[in-house]
């Protein structure tokens, strides 16, 4: 490895730092513990010391905020506020303490698929194979030795392996625990003759067995079970209970869905029932593909996700495989789809996924097709993209790439290494983000108060504090972005420092970007002049203090400005004895609003009015791009009397494809009535990256007379420039009633 690598890989192997808050023995058994039992030593001594960080639990599904940049999200939701407070044993505070903040270990969870056999079974490249495995990643899944058939017959690799993997530390997700795919040695030859035989009764008594014997093996052991992978794309065992009812040609069409049967619901509920009786602290998840380039899956599994909510278990886990494929075509056609797509697009993709009731997971991430890439280096930027998304998105809490490593992947392509195990690109992006822009490594002093206080990325670390007299380090556990956790260290010695001398004043102070209402800068890091180390910077604006940052921080960004406005922005640094430099200052105008204004067109683009040209049923609306409805009490909607009518009972999707930019207008109009009226609180609206309660987005109400309901684009913040644009109303929120829509159209 190089210097650079060493550095990142530090903090992740097996060791411990000395520890005077510990005894001697406990100090010598944490200085010889792997990552694992670091882990837990360092939970359990926080907890027994009443440190900062509580468990954070389960987390309840979240949407990202769309109107916010990348960083802006992952400095809400992925870092957290830590103050260290230094005493003497008498309660004396302790300024001009040297404290270091060094992070451990991230809340977030990066992993890989690993195969077992590479894992356990002696070789050069295993060699290698393992000694990246616990270096690079936190969370891992079996490939295929969890699966039903590899399982049976090889129990006790996928024992070790997992053995292996836990005692690394690594948390572990289930995969799977039954895959209805006949071509790739995922069933067993007894339940694949029973398909073929259309013996239901085997299979079911067969698949419920295994689901329990599977789930109770491991236990608390793996954190979550995928309990069906692929319901929507792969259907073998199904097949062998329903036969014919699922029509296999079209499957959406026939007398049995495969992804909302009652078959998937009791294997769903089947796995509830053994983790409660079991008293298990373990997940449920569905896994399947073609989220992110796709838009046929978008209802589908929507719909399977609901339906398993509704009538098997309350799932924990919604998992986006993600295999990313490069062809050339316009973004989420399916005929010629492009996954080529920025960050932004990411986590609007991941909107759609996040607000039915469960965690989101990235769980089989490659970037695969490689033909259709321009280079490594393009995959490099959108695995990037990825990162970046999934990472600002409040709702994940995942990132698991299928495989690192060319010599051991599906498609020969793995986002890592090449096949000599020489790096890719994607090496650089993935060790630059996880252990290096989105890890902790600060240090400063203590004020006059004894405090320091910084920003850290969620997760694990240790806080190293120094004295004339000694050093002591002590785990601290950051879990939740809001509040602030402190910690406070008791040390020998250490005191007024007298210090009087103020930091150098902040260079190459400049303005890297600018919003409509926000301005980000940059500078030069200092050192301070005296003896108390430097605490921080004070972001000024117009003379007023606007917010302080870390020691460690070269930027900022203020919000809440006035567009098309100048501000003097300024930043001073800040000692642990309270001694404020002069502020560099620089001049920054915020960009003009953005309100559609000479765009605006003078007709209005008609989506759809219902009048019979083209008719409803053709699914095509007046702009000629597809429309369509489902699961309402009349089935797609009915159009009577130039108006598309709903019934809708806590059930129903509608979507009307836009397909183009529609930056020339500012305003989506609903003409619509309602049987009760007040409809707008019921409805789900979904349009350019904003999924939210309709009445969020209007101050308008749905009338029981026929009525217009009008969006303003801007303020919804809803992208009018992406190509794949579309308007589509989500009636699962529990409301009961009947819509009658007469046209829709933007002006």
């Amino acid at each position: 490895m190089t210097d650079d690598d060493t550095r990142r890989a530090e903090p992740r192997p097996a060791d411990s730092g000395d520890s005077e808050a510990l005894d001697e023995e406990a100090a010598e058994a944490l200085a010889s513990m792997d990552r694992r039992g670091y882990l837990k030593a360092s939970l359990a001594a926080a907890a027994a010391a009443g440190l900062g960080g509580a468990g954070a639990g389960t987390a309840a599904a979240e949407t990202a905020d769309t109107s916010k940049t990348v960083d802006e999200r992952i400095r809400e939701h992925r870092t957290g506020d830590l103050e260290v407070v230094v005493e003497n044993p008498d309660g004396s505070t302790v300024s001009g303490a040297e404290v270091s903040v060094s992070q451990r270990e991230h809340q977030f969870r990066f992993g890989t698929a690993v195969n077992a056999d590479r894992l356990i079974n002696g070789s050069s490249e295993g060699d290698n194979y393992r000694e990246y495995v616990p270096e690079l990643f936190n969370t891992a899944v079996l490939g295929n030795h969890h699966k039903w058939r590899f399982w049976e017959n090889n129990r006790q690799t996928a024992d070790e392996a997992t053995d292996w993997l836990l005692d690394r530390g690594l948390d572990m997700r289930g995969h799977v625990c039954l895959w209805g795919r006949e071509d790739v040695g995922a069933i067993p030859s007894d339940i694949q003759t029973a398909i073929e035989e259309r013996d239901a009764e085997t299979i079911r008594e067969r698949s419920m067995a295994h689901i329990e014997e599977i789930i109770t093996h491991y236990g608390d052991d793996l954190t979550e079970w995928e309990v069906v992978n692929e319901a929507m794309h792969v259907y073998q065992l199904q097949l062998g209970v329903y036969g014919d009812r699922i029509d296999t040609e079209e499957p959406w069409s026939g007398e049995v869905v495969p992804w909302s049967s009652q078959l998937l619901a009791d294997w769903y509920d089947k796995a509830a029932s053994v983790i409660d009786e079991n008293d298990l602290d373990v997940g449920i998840a569905v896994n399947d593909f073609n989220q992110f380039p796709y838009a046929y899956t978008d209802n589908r599994y929507e719909s399977e996700i609901d339906h398993i909510n509704a009538s098997g278990a309350q799932l924990d886990t919604v998992g986006l495989q993600a295999h990313v494929a490069a062809r050339q075509g316009e973004f989420n056609t399916n005929s010629d789809p492009d996954g080529r797509i920025d960050a932004d697009r990411v986590v609007a993709e991941i909107n759609k996924w996040a607000d039915h009731g469960a965690r989101v997971k990235i769980t089989e991430f490659d970037t695969y097709n490689g033909d259709d890439w321009e280079d490594d280096e393009e995959r490099a930027d959108v695995t990037e993209n990825y990162l970046r998304g999934a990472f600002s998105h409040p709702g994940v809490d995942a990132f698991v790439m299928w495989g690192f490593w060319d010599g051991d992947h599906w498609k020969d392509e793995a986002p890592l290494f090449y096949d000599d195990w020489s790096r890719k690109p994607a090496y650089d992006v993935w060790t630059g983000l996880v252990y290096d822009e989105w890890w902790t490594d600060d240090s400063g002093t203590t004020d006059g108060s004894g405090a320091y206080a910084t920003t850290a990325f969620l997760g694990e670390h240790e806080v190293t504090v120094s004295t004339d007299s000694g050093e002591t380090t002590e785990p601290v556990s950051l879990s939740e972005a809001s509040g602030t956790t402190t910690v406070t260290v008791t040390v020998e010695g250490g005191g007024d420092t007298g210090d009087t001398q103020p930091p150098s004043v902040p260079e190459d102070l400049s303005v890297s970007a600018t919003t409509d209402s926000t301005v980000t800068v940059t500078w030069e890091g200092v050192s301070d002049n005296g003896s108390s180390g430097l605490d921080g910077y004070v972001v000024y604006v117009d003379g007023s203090e606007d917010q302080t940052v870390g020691a460690g921080m070269t930027t900022a960004t203020v919000e809440g400005l006035s567009a098309d406005t100048a501000y003097e922005i300024g930043v001073a640094a800040v000692d642990g004895a309270g001694n404020e430099s002069d502020a560099a200052t620089v001049t920054a105008a915020t960009d003009a609003s953005d309100d559609g204004g000479s765009d605006e067109p003078a007709d209005a683009l008609v989506v759809d009015n219902y009048d019979g040209d083209p008719g409803w049923s053709s699914h095509r609306n007046d702009l000629g791009e597809w429309c369509g409805a489902g699961s309402f009490e009349n089935g797609s909607g009915e159009v009577e009397d130039g108006a598309l009518v709903l019934e809708y009972d806590n059930g129903g999707w509608f979507q009307e494809q836009i397909n183009r930019s529609i930056e020339a207008y500012s305003t989506l109009v609903f003409e619509v009535g309602g049987a009760d009226g007040g409809e707008e609180s019921e409805i789900l609206f979904d349009m350019g990256g904003v999924r939210t309660m309709l009445s969020n987005v209007t101050d308008d109400a749905i009338g029981t007379s026929t009525g217009e309901v009008r969006v303003d684009l801007a303020s919804a913040g809803i992208d009018r420039s992406v190509g794949d644009l579309s308007v589509r109303l989500n009636f699962w929120q529990g409301g009961s009633s009947t819509l009658r829509i007469a046209e829709i159209r933007l002006e």
